[in-house]
């Protein structure tokens, strides 16, 4: 028997197909071939780094840190790559880079420096490094490039590693369509101490060219069933610095939210005002 701590791989990728991510998988245990690995897909929209990077904070950011040796033992291999960063042909189906990233609760991980696949975890992160893996040759490079340099960093080679890059990562844009998540439930990038300072109040959004009519709750349970409701709810995450980060929601009470505004897009600019 072996005393090795299991690996916890999480990936997280727009391939919306059980084949691409059973591929991945097969590459990245192969290339840590011998060490105990377990590993969980989290699927996004494809080209949709807006919830890519929603859903690595997510994740990353709240592993718990009270179990003695889990948090170095969790790593994200994160893939959202719409090779936008460059409208022209593409050579050898390049794209944008690889980079490392390093947690202030010591999570590590590999992430496609697309769009904002990295912005919410910028705040929370000691570093982001460009690593020097090819950024071409394979239309599929999370299954036949990158696996490879994941596999380096876990097992700490850190020679692969370059320049930090964080001042590249965008912000996260207000206002916006963050996710979407199982219920229809919208998160959104809406202030949430706005919110919170107005609760009971009603307010009008304006959602993907359609128009609705909420009210602010204490809770996404704040309202009548048939109802929308605006409150901040469940996700989030503490940065180094004790900030607490929170989101707000849209939901619509025993019903779909998204499918009511048809289905905005994460990264979709919400226009709202309160009611008095």
């Amino acid at each position: 028997m072996t005393s090795e701590k299991p690996l916890s791989v999480y990936v997280i990728g727009d391939y919306n197909d059980h084949l691409a991510f059973n591929e991945v998988n097969m590459r990245i245990e192969g290339n840590l071939f011998g060490r105990n690995i377990n590993i969980f897909n989290q699927n996004v929209p494809a080209f949709d780094t807006m919830s890519t990077g929603f859903c690595l904070a997510q994740l990353a950011m709240n592993v718990p840190t009270d179990i003695e040796g889990y948090t170095e033992n969790v790593k994200f291999f994160v893939n959202t790559a719409p090779r936008k960063d460059d409208p022209k042909i593409r050579v050898k189906c390049a794209g944008e880079g690889l980079v490392y990233f390093k947690l202030h609760n010591g999570v590590e991980g590999v992430a496609v420096n697309s769009g904002y696949s990295l912005s919410f975890v910028k705040a929370g992160a000691t570093e982001i490094r460009e690593i020097k893996a090819d950024k071409d040759g394979s239309q599929f490079r999370s299954r036949d490039v990158f696996p490879k340099a994941f596999a380096e960093i876990v097992k700490g080679n850190y020679d692969i590693l370059g320049e930090d890059i964080r001042e590249n990562i965008p912000d996260v844009p207000e206002n916006v369509v963050v996710w979407t998540d199982g219920y229809g439930n919208l998160k959104t990038s809406i202030n949430p101490d706005l919110i919170e300072t107005a609760t009971e109040k009603h307010v009008k959004m304006n959602i993907n060219q359609r128009h609705i009519f909420g009210k602010v709750g204490s809770g996404i349970f704040g309202v009548e069933d048939g109802e929308f409701c605006v409150s901040v709810g469940s996700s989030g995450w503490t940065l180094p610095d004790g900030k607490n980060i929170r989101f707000t929601e849209v939901i619509l009470r025993g019903g779909n939210a998204a499918r009511s505004v048809d289905s905005p897009h994460a990264g979709k600019k919400i226009d709202w005002k309160l009611v008095e």
